[in-house]
């Protein structure tokens, strides 16, 4: 009986340790190896596409505007909607509504050139101390 429980300890904790680490290493291994390669598509990104402080601060601008003041215009003008079944919004209409107020807000907000965003651009490179 004695012979038996150390035989199938030692079997036991071999067969489970054994795997065990070497899962472990390999799992530690795998992410280290995606963190990598997740970082360097990062820095790729960021090279291709260099923002300046203030192409940042008139996106953060661009970005506040649409998502303050456009888009709620627009997701009460599709709300208000009331037209006859077959000129009416569809079920899926109803569903992406709002996800096409939010393009479509920063798209306007994108292309009209507000003074608004223009102002608020400027206010935060004042406050980075780069006043523009």
């Amino acid at each position: 009986m004695n012979t038996t429980s150390a035989i199938s300890s030692s079997g036991l904790s071999a067969s489970a340790h054994g795997p065990l680490t070497g899962s472990i290493a390999d799992a530690g291994q795998r992410l280290a190896t995606t963190q990598n390669q997740f970082a360097g598509a990062l820095n790729r990104a960021r090279e291709i596409t260099p923002e300046s402080d203030e192409a940042a601060a008139r996106n953060a601008a661009e970005q506040l505007v649409a998502i303050t003041l456009v888009q709620p215009v627009l997701a009460q003008l599709r709300e208000t909607n009331t037209a006859a079944p077959p000129f009416g919004p569809t079920a899926a209409e109803k569903q992406f509504g709002s996800m096409m107020d939010a393009r479509v807000a920063q798209d306007i907000v994108h292309g009209s050139r507000f003074p608004l965003v223009d102002r608020l651009a400027n206010s935060m490179l004042e406050r980075l101390g780069q006043g523009a």
